[in-house]
């Protein structure tokens, strides 16, 4: 009988764990149901309202001009001798300006003679230590985007260039 006793509590113990994990199988698949019941809903039935949130909030964050990026390229690349602390240098640095539309892309094309060699004038006066490091480099890209836009601001009234990419730095 204490056999029968063990074997029946064996039994029942066995079939409330079945049940038990029934159960937690019946609660999973609910919330998984629930839940992408509730995401369907957010991504189908939310489209409606969410674009024209966002199309405010674009608004003021672009800019004004939506056209594509247009890369102008410097013919040329700018070559200049640059002085060192213990030698001289030359750098020789290939450049492009990103531009927005076509009638900016004229501007910088026809006003391409003063714009490099207001960036030669820039490039000759820097040192060739301080080019050597990368912050040098970038500090040289920002001064030549604000010497361009300064003087297409000067010529045509806007600045047009809103980038100036190096595409080849080499220095020796």
């Amino acid at each position: 009988m204490a056999n029968e006793d063990q074997d029946l509590e064996i039994d029942v113990e066995g079939g409330a764990g079945k049940g038990k994990s029934k159960m937690l199988i019946i609660i999973i698949a609910a919330v998984l149901l629930i839940g992408g019941g509730a995401a369907a809903f957010f991504m189908m039935g939310g489209e409606e309202e969410a674009p024209a949130e966002t199309a405010e909030g674009e608004e003021a964050a672009k800019p004004v001009n939506k056209e594509p990026a247009i890369y102008v390229g410097v013919p040329e690349a700018i070559t200049s001798n640059l002085p060192g602390e213990r030698k001289s240098r030359t750098v020789q640095i290939k450049m492009t300006f990103m531009v927005r539309g076509a009638e900016n892309e004229d501007i910088v094309k026809d006003h391409m003679p003063q714009l490099k060699n207001d960036v030669l004038m820039l490039v000759s006066q820097q040192s060739a230590d301080e080019l050597k490091t990368p912050d040098g480099r970038v500090k040289l890209q920002q001064q030549s985007l604000e010497t361009v836009q300064a003087t297409l601001k000067d010529i045509v009234g806007q600045p047009v260039v809103e980038k100036v990419l190096f595409t080849s730095f080499v220095m020796q």
